[in-house]
């Protein structure tokens, strides 16, 4: 298709229509998703030649990626209703706050570490719900007590809810996932560093950046470590998992060394909520990680046993397709997710294995088996509309050629490795508008791709500058800061207001970070 500016207008306008109702009018994703894929399919047929053919194959392959996302998000929230009703996350807050007195390392502790452990686990806004109240337990204010789990868990989005956000960017990219982990995962666990020492600034300023500093280099080294050796061979799934159980131990190692040789100093209790029930000790407390390690590990980890898992699968295939203008899209073939060793059904296992060992030992109230069910399943249901829509209008551009014309106008404007810097707002503004990293890569991951092949730029760089910029901004939106606030009823404005100073120097390091891969590369 030749390029013109109307049709750059044009094309622009769906994802511009999503942004401008959620930030003027407070939409949320699925009632925004709605018309920017309305505005979509409209341009689509009416300027760019999408016939019939070219949208029921968009919509078909937009289907395919919401169940297996949604799959995977219902499993998430089911193993955190599982072990948060037992108590368990109580227990692994309590078992970190004891690893030291010093306010500014348990904060770390809980507002870094704990926080990128839930992330993994849950993500949809748990971090914050969950450490605020037990910061405000330790003397923290009201507004940083949001502000610091806020971005201490930012660097872990990408990976978190189980590996929801990367794999939705996998999929709308249509690149292999173990290549493009590696460099996701090595600019987050770079961002990694500078959020926790941002966490330590919001409470004690440059004096707790500089306190905090030994702590931060050797935790962190260890949670990015972890979180690529797990995301670049296969485990993405399991990538902020390991990060935040890595940090447990490499954390508790460190400080018992500094305990033994410093004089010894009394432990702050962090107050927890008593219960009538018994609750788990701590090895029981992490059961249900451990076991989908247990199970995630030879099943999605060792190729023969992978591939022989995955010849079970639900999967179609999707023919190729042509518009009245002649932009063509090639067919996929087994189009689709394997089973039984599906993440969200691995994930799913695992809860099922650990409820039975929690309700023996009578850790759940009475009707706590349907209590998660149903809170699960009403969760997931108010995302699921949200993601099959900002994937659909995704998988509705790039079939119509609408990404390929950005991306042309993107190239046309910035020059040559200044894109770099161009990948992570485009990223960030995105998440910040959505709230969602998955929302922001399910309709910006292949402008960013076919931006980078046409301008001739590493095209694994700039996707990983899209994704890690707006895993940091997500946790930074409105919709998430409200989510947060209200559980300790912090003044949102003085959030955001501390949160956004974090986040331009966020976006600001990522563009850096990238611009030096791509230079280098």
């Amino acid at each position: 298709m030749d390029f013109n500016t109307l049709d750059w207008l044009l094309a622009l306008a769906p994802p511009v229509v999503v942004l401008g109702l959620m930030v003027v009018l407070g939409w949320d994703s699925s009632r925004a998703g709605v018309a920017g894929w309305l505005a979509a399919a409209v341009i689509a047929v009416g300027r760019f030649g999408a016939g019939a053919q070219v949208l029921g194959v968009a919509q078909a392959e937009a289907l395919i990626l919401a169940a297996d996302v949604s799959l995977i998000v219902w499993a998430a929230l089911l193993l955190y209703q599982t072990v948060e009703r037992a108590g368990a996350l109580a227990v692994v807050a309590e078992a970190l706050a004891r690893l030291s007195a010093d306010r500014l390392i348990q904060t770390l502790l809980l507002g870094w570490v704990f926080a990128s452990f839930l992330q993994g686990i849950g993500g949809f806004g748990v971090p914050v719900a969950i450490v605020a109240p037990l910061l405000i337990g330790l003397g923290v204010s009201r507004d940083r007590a949001v502000v610091i789990p806020a971005l201490g868990h930012s660097w872990a989005v990408t990976f978190g809810s189980l590996g929801v956000p990367f794999v939705v960017l996998v999929k709308t990219v249509d690149l292999p996932g173990e290549r493009l982990a590696g460099p996701s995962a090595l600019l987050l666990g770079a961002l990694g560093y500078a959020v926790a020492l941002m966490a330590a600034h919001a409470l004690e300023g440059r004096a707790g950046m500089r306190r905090a500093l030994p702590f931060v280099a050797v935790v962190g080294t260890a949670m990015g470590a972890a979180q690529l050796a797990l995301a670049a061979n296969g485990l993405w799934t399991l990538g902020a998992v390991g990060a935040g159980l890595a940090g447990f131990v490499v954390a508790a190692g460190w400080l018992r060394w500094q305990r033994a040789r410093g004089p010894a100093q009394a432990y702050v209790p962090t107050p927890v909520q008593p219960s009538e029930r018994p609750r788990p000790t701590i090895a029981l407390a992490l059961a249900g990680y451990v076991i989908l390690i247990a199970l995630a590990l030879p099943l999605r980890g060792i190729e023969p046993l992978r591939a022989a898992v995955d010849r079970w699968a639900l999967a179609v295939d999707l023919p190729a397709t042509t518009t009245d203008r002649g932009w063509h899209e090639h067919p996929v073939e087994d189009e689709g997710f394997g089973i039984p060793a599906h993440p969200g059904l691995l994930i799913a296992y695992s809860s099922a294995i650990v409820f039975l060992l929690y309700r023996r030992r009578g850790y759940y109230a009475d009707g706590a088996g349907r209590a998660i069910v149903r809170a699960s399943t009403r969760q997931v249901l108010r995302v699921v509309p949200g993601i099959f829509l900002m994937v659909a209008l995704g998988a509705t551009m790039t079939r119509a050629g609408m990404i390929a014309v950005l991306a042309e106008g993107l190239g046309r404007v910035i020059d040559g490795a200044l894109y770099a810097f161009a990948a992570p707002v485009i990223g960030a503004l995105g998440a910040f508008v959505t709230g969602s990293n998955v929302s922001s890569n399910a309709v910006f991951g292949m402008l960013q791709r076919s931006t980078a092949e046409l301008l001739d730029l590493p095209v694994l760089t700039i996707l990983a500058a899209q994704t890690a910029a707006g895993a940091v901004i997500s946790v930074m939106s409105p919709a998430k800061v409200a989510v947060g606030a209200s559980t300790v009823r912090a003044p949102e404005g003085a959030v955001i207001r501390r949160l956004l100073g974090y986040g331009a120097i966020l976006v600001l390091l990522t563009g850096v970070l990238a611009w030096l891969a791509v230079v280098v590369t």
